[in-house]
């Protein structure tokens, strides 16, 4: 085969697959550590920069500032990324567990005065 045809025919292939390969949808994630919390949203701090992410609704309760957590870029293309975990924290959690299950099912962090949005993370449990 001719030299010519065999560049263009590799040209061609590289052109297809290149393009298939933008096409392509997926998703990424990356590990961030919480810098703010302003509901819906909080800002996290990356390697490289720091990002606003939605917060889902039920992990508002859940994550805090100084939390480690995973985000992921919803397109792809770095105009929306959401915590989807959170995988450490800097202090201590109230857990609660289900043994029925063998897991854990919900929990606290820090517990705030609704009246005057002072949060306070001494929790003081009381069994009867």
């Amino acid at each position: 085969m001719d030299k010519a045809v065999q560049d263009s025919l590799l040209e061609a292939i590289n052109i297809i697959v290149s393009d298939s390969i933008k096409k392509t949808k997926y998703t990424s994630s990356s590990i961030g550590k919480v810098k703010s919390v302003a509901l819906p949203d909080c800002v996290v701090s990356l390697v490289n920069n720091d990002v606003t992410c939605v917060l889902p609704e039920h992990l508002h309760d859940w994550i805090q500032k100084g939390d480690i957590v995973i985000i992921q870029d919803l397109y792809n293309d770095n105009t929306k990324k959401a915590v989807v975990g959170k995988v450490g924290s800097p202090t201590t959690a109230f857990v609660m567990s289900n043994e029925a299950i063998g897991k854990n099912v919900s929990g606290v962090v820090v517990t705030e005065n609704i009246g005057t949005g002072e949060i306070n993370d001494d929790i003081i449990l009381e069994l009867e």
